[in-house]
């Protein structure tokens, strides 16, 4: 049950972060994340992949996709710490999948994810939304499959 309603609380996260744009109810929401988790140590041990995640997207945002009202914005790299979370439970049956079927949802999803963010107003992709949805797509057929990959590795588990 705990992966169907973290699943769902992410989807509320991810809707305040691109809509309230505020760290207040982020920060709020891994708290309670981290509360109620019932792997703790685990879910601290994937933080470097949300890292990892804001660091390419500050990248892009250097090389002009994204554009931001008042630079890069707090509530991106929060977005990144609700992910991994969701990655290594909510999401955690990504593992059971091929690599290639991984790359197919993390294309559709990761590049989704920014288009739906600049129809709501809160990015502006400066490249054009076909253009901007193409890299990002380009970029999530292998980032998903890499996150998933460097996550079991910092659990420590076996795939």
């Amino acid at each position: 049950m705990w992966p169907w309603a973290q699943l769902l609380g992410f989807n509320l996260y991810w809707w305040l972060a691109v809509k309230v744009q505020q760290p207040g109810p982020l920060l709020l929401m891994l708290a309670l994340h981290l509360i109620c988790s019932p792997s703790r140590s685990r879910d601290l041990r994937r933080w470097p992949l949300a890292l990892a995640g804001c660091l390419l997207d500050a990248l892009l945002w250097q090389l002009g996709m994204f554009r931001f009202d008042q630079g890069f914005p707090l509530w991106l790299g929060l977005l990144w710490f609700g992910f991994v979370l969701t990655l290594g439970q909510g999401l955690r049956w990504l593992l059971a999948l091929p690599r290639w079927q991984q790359g197919v949802l993390g294309m559709v999803g990761g590049a989704g994810s920014y288009v739906a963010g600049a129809t709501m107003g809160s990015v502006h992709l400066s490249w054009g939304i076909g253009i901007s949805a193409l890299v990002l797509a380009l970029i999530w057929v292998w980032w998903l499959p890499v996150l998933l990959w460097v996550m079991v590795k910092l659990e420590g588990e076996p795939r």
